[in-house]
């Protein structure tokens, strides 16, 4: 294998890195509504509710799932898992 072909790989391996942390949603590619960038860290959130959390029941409330912008830090909160694109 030549070094230009290595070298084409590496820089193709780096590019798929770094899109590595876009996601879509409902195949809809996300992107953050207060900077437009499409990079992401994503997490979880437990959706508590008084009830349960008086019952001390708070592990059978639903979750969601967050991303937070790498750019601004903005948090946007989704009832669906956001899947990571290719």
């Amino acid at each position: 294998m030549s070094f230009i072909s290595k070298l084409g790989k590496g820089l193709k391996g780096a590019v798929n890195a770094v899109k590595s942390d876009e996601y879509q949603v409902n195949n809809v590619k996300a992107k953050c509504i207060h900077c437009g960038h499409h990079h992401f860290e994503l997490g979880q959130a437990q959706l508590n509710t008084a009830g349960m959390t008086f019952l001390n029941l708070d592990w059978a409330n639903d979750s969601a799932s967050l991303l937070s912008c790498k750019k601004c830090g903005f948090i946007m909160w989704f009832t669906v898992e956001p899947k990571k694109t290719v």
